[in-house]
């Protein structure tokens, strides 16, 4: 089923927002000096430079790869999948929410929670889209992902931002790994 923007609202009692929000102004002043300065180092700049040349156009025009959302079954719940052929290298969304301040015991039990990141160092924010959020928020955890998620700076802002890392089929469920400490306080599972 392809649920739209107020349907996915209605049915999983969020709120769907397209771009990142943040909990305060004092936060994204922070994220915007610690921006620029990694921005000074030529390794990021030119990292920043290669995704933006081929990622910002469609970051900023909001562009989504088609999808659809769909129950997976019932331990994992819903899961998003290739209504059309993705590309390689597509861009699929980008990870939105609210950018707040980490608070480790709290997210644990958060599943819809991804580390913010700045270059590749973790940051003290996390990105949370359990009360407001995106499609993406509904990508599931693979060992052999088909999406890859990526920081990029535009407007002195990190955006997390996911593209296909291979030839996505139609039909096909999107997923990327979480990463090793995303399961750190959770059950490993099963199979996916």
């Amino acid at each position: 089923m392809n649920m739209s923007n107020l349907e996915i609202e209605a049915c999983f009692k969020i709120t769907y927002i397209e771009s990142l929000e943040f909990l305060n102004k004092e936060i994204l002043d922070k994220i915007k000096r610690r921006s620029f300065k990694k921005l000074r180092w030529k390794k990021y700049r030119q990292m920043n430079s290669w995704v933006s040349h081929l990622f910002e156009e469609p970051l900023l025009k909001k562009r989504e790869a088609p999808h659809i959302i769909k129950k997976v079954n019932p331990l994992v719940g819903y899961g998003v999948f290739a209504e059309k052929i993705i590309p390689e290298l597509t861009f699929v969304g980008e990870y939105t929410g609210i950018v707040r301040k980490r608070q480790f015991w709290e997210d644990s039990s958060n599943d819809y929670v991804f580390g913010y990141v700045i270059g590749p160092q973790a940051t003290p924010w996390v990105v949370d889209a359990r009360e407001k959020g995106n499609f993406t928020r509904f990508i599931n955890h693979s060992y052999e992902p088909n999406v890859t998620s990526k920081w990029i700076i535009v407007d002195g802002v990190a955006h997390i931002i996911l593209f296909a890392n291979r030839l996505i089929n139609p039909g096909e469920q999107l997923t990327y790994d979480y990463g090793s400490k995303y399961w750190q306080k959770r059950p490993y599972p099963q199979s996916f």
